[in-house]
């Protein structure tokens, strides 16, 4: 099955758990993206959207959709010297968070998703990706939570794979219950 229409499946799935959620909630949030082992690139920005769903108080389903721009890099090549422009990451999906604690929040979290890179002067890679990462978050107010959260995004490109270090913060507001 495509990655694109599991991830989709995934996202549709969740339409019905909304409507019997404890909370359905909008977030954006804004950090760094790095590449991990790959000199081709250079760390940039990333920011996206999150939509989650609580669907028990240790349980929130959270789809998603991140970009980034990753940095040029310098390189050398036969003693020439050259810029290579860093790829356009964007990536789709959804995240098991399991939120453990009262007033401030620790979570780990595990999700799926599909990512298409775009650099120039290689062909373009849209594959499966995994997320594996932590976060801590509090809620200022009843429905607003703030957060901030390490991950690591793997995207499977046949046998090998690449990697990406990101570290976000972010705001997100109970549309529909307190979150």
């Amino acid at each position: 099955m495509k990655p694109r229409v599991l991830a989709g499946l995934l996202t549709l799935a969740l339409v019905p758990a909304a409507a019997g959620a404890a909370s359905l909630g909008l977030g954006v949030y804004g950090g760094m993206s790095s590449p991990i082992l790959n000199d081709t690139a250079g760390n940039g920005p990333q920011y996206g959207v999150r939509a989650p769903v609580t669907l028990a108080p240790m349980l929130i389903v959270e789809p998603f959709y991140a970009q980034s721009a990753l940095g040029d890099v310098d390189q050398s090549f036969g003693g020439s010297s050259y810029t290579r422009s860093g790829p356009d990451v964007k990536m789709f999906g959804a995240n098991a968070v399991f939120s453990f604690g009262e007033g401030v929040k620790f979570y780990p979290l595990v999700g799926i998703g599909s990512t298409k890179i775009t650099q120039s002067g290689w062909a373009d890679i849209t594959d499966t990706s995994l997320n594996f990462g932590l976060g801590f978050g509090f809620r200022p107010m009843a429905k607003l939570c703030v957060d901030v959260r390490g991950e690591l995004n793997a995207v499977v490109t046949g046998d090998t794979s690449r990697k990406f270090g990101n570290l976000t913060a972010g705001v997100s507001y109970a549309l529909f219950g307190s979150e």
